[in-house]
């Protein structure tokens, strides 16, 4: 028997690969910004508020991760729940 992986399974590495690319991005985007106005920052309190700010992210992807899984969750019950009052019969009085 294979081995599928469910699409409920791959969504939160996926979301997690993204949350972290984003963030990676964000600090190089802050960095070049930076570096235009102020000229190159390496070995300086700029650069070590950056990796500082890296190391911090690292440690938020798993609540943010979770956050946005519960957010998800609540939706797709809300969804699941407005769609199964709309299958029920109405009763007239």
């Amino acid at each position: 028997m294979q081995d599928k992986r469910s699409p409920n399974t791959m969504r939160p590495i996926f979301v997690t690969i993204v949350l972290w690319l984003c963030s990676v991005a964000l600090l190089f985007i802050i960095k070049n910004v930076i570096e235009l106005y102020t000229g190159p920052v390496a070995e300086t309190w700029i650069d070590l508020t950056l990796v500082l700010a890296a190391y911090l992210m690292f440690f938020l992807l798993a609540p943010l991760q979770s956050w946005i899984q519960r957010k998800a969750h609540k939706r797709a019950r809300r969804h699941l729940n407005r769609n199964a009052s709309d299958t029920e019969p109405r009763r007239s009085h």
